[in-house]
């Protein structure tokens, strides 16, 4: 069956090509309402032991690669009211190729990460849309992310439109995935009100549809309503979200939730030096398969900083105690340290990965305690070019992990050079 919203997006992308084209090439279109840029990543990485209880990474227990991406983005404005955004990306591993000039005609590494059209003010109204694929982030990017420290990112092939007010906005949008086994479509509400100077809240409401995505290769459908409050009050800032998920997986229903809470105070000194505190929870399933389903779905998230930089858990059956200490000990130059301990909420439903993968097999009688983290990082700006990125991450396993399998202590270090412009 033919899906109108797929076959609006279809055009709407030929519809970039052409007015980008069209803009880049004629005489009485000004210079001004054409602007290049881009970006370049070097991101080398070394793992020890990590890959014992990391599927999908490789066999190999220790491991060492450098990754590039590139990406070049052309954003015209050809005629007033009408922005032409495209993005193509390019993403590899140093030292894959046995030879550069035997590449044949794979295009794996090329893609195209970002094309839309952007209607703002539609007739001078709050409205606003943009069609095509496009990167959508919200909040704090919990359970809707661009996912900007992976290789490749995220991106939707999406919908959207916004109503923009002087203290608030809204974004509904609509993306999906064709494919041959099943379709899956995600999408909704996205809200912000500015309460006060210091205060905002997000309101949010989330679907997400997959044919084939539910228990038993069953059809999924996840609702989920939260909100989120963040702030400060002088030297202190805060942030608070909640959520609730309910509907079917298979023929199972679905009922999970999720939360998290943080709070800092940041001195005033030189060094800026900022002591903060974090906890989140997510449910788990206390019997995994066996009726109702409370594991709680971790969407589309950015994950990679919010429960340990080695990305070993994820917001899914996981309790989070988290303490950190950033300063700046000179200009542009930030170091943080931060502590993690987790604690499963149902050792029956196992360990979940920051992409949601599953890592390890629960057990009912299995200890919940999965392990400490420790990450160290510090950044540092050059100028409004170049920025330089180095960290590294200490895993000590916890009971639960000897309890079901390999308990090993596991390493995480890298090193990384971003140049935009």
């Amino acid at each position: 069956m033919i899906n109108p919203l797929a076959c609006l997006i279809r055009i709407a992308c030929v519809a970039c090509c052409v007015a980008t084209s069209t803009a880049a090439f004629a005489e009485d279109v000004p210079t001004k309402k054409i602007e290049l840029g881009g970006e370049l990543r070097l991101r080398g990485e070394t793992l020890v032991n990590l890959n014992s209880f990391m599927p999908g990474r490789t066999a190999v227990e220790d491991d060492a690669f450098v990754l590039l991406r590139a990406r070049i983005h052309l954003d015209a404005k050809p005629i007033a009211g009408l922005r032409v955004f495209i993005q193509p990306q390019f993403s590899r591993t140093f030292a894959q190729e046995e030879s550069t000039i035997a590449n044949g005609t794979a295009l794996d590494d090329l893609d195209l990460h970002q094309a839309f059209l952007d209607l703002p003010a539609i007739g001078g109204s709050p409205l606003s849309l943009r069609l095509g694929r496009q990167e959508f982030a919200y909040g704090d990017g919990r359970l809707v992310g661009d996912f900007g420290w992976s290789n490749i990112g995220r991106s939707f092939d999406a919908v959207k439109a916004t109503l923009k007010f002087d203290h608030a906005w809204v974004d509904g949008f609509a993306s999906w995935i064709q494919r041959v086994g099943g379709n899956q479509y995600f999408g909704g509400l996205y809200g912000h009100v500015d309460l006060t100077d210091t205060l905002a809240e997000e309101p949010y409401a989330l679907v997400l549809v997959d044919n084939d995505g539910g228990a038993g290769g069953g059809r999924l459908a996840v609702y989920t309503l939260g909100n989120r409050f963040v702030g400060t009050l002088g030297p202190w800032d805060f942030g608070i979200e909640a959520a609730l998920q309910s509907g079917k997986s298979g023929g199972n229903t679905i009922f999970a939730y999720a939360g998290h809470g943080r709070g800092g105070y940041t001195f005033d000194t030189g060094w800026k030096p900022r002591l903060g505190v974090e906890y989140s929870l997510a449910s788990g399933d206390s019997s995994p398969g066996v009726g109702r389903v409370t594991t709680f779905n971790n969407l589309f998230p950015t994950n990679h900083d919010k429960y340990g930089y080695m990305d070993v858990v994820g917001w899914r059956n996981i309790h989070d105690a988290s303490a950190s200490f950033q300063c700046v000990p000179f200009k542009n130059f930030t170091t943080s340290l931060q502590y993690h301990a987790f604690l499963l909420a149902q050792p029956a439903d196992g360990l979940y990965q920051a992409s949601g993968a599953q890592v390890r097999a629960g057990a009912a009688g299995a200890s919940r305690f999965v392990g400490h983290e420790v990450d160290l990082l510090a950044k540092y700006k050059l100028n409004q070019y170049a920025n330089f990125l180095v960290g590294y991450s200490y895993f000590r396993a916890g009971k639960f992990l000897a309890d079901t399998g390999t308990k090993r202590d596991a390493h995480f270090a890298y090193a990384q050079t971003q140049v935009s412009f």
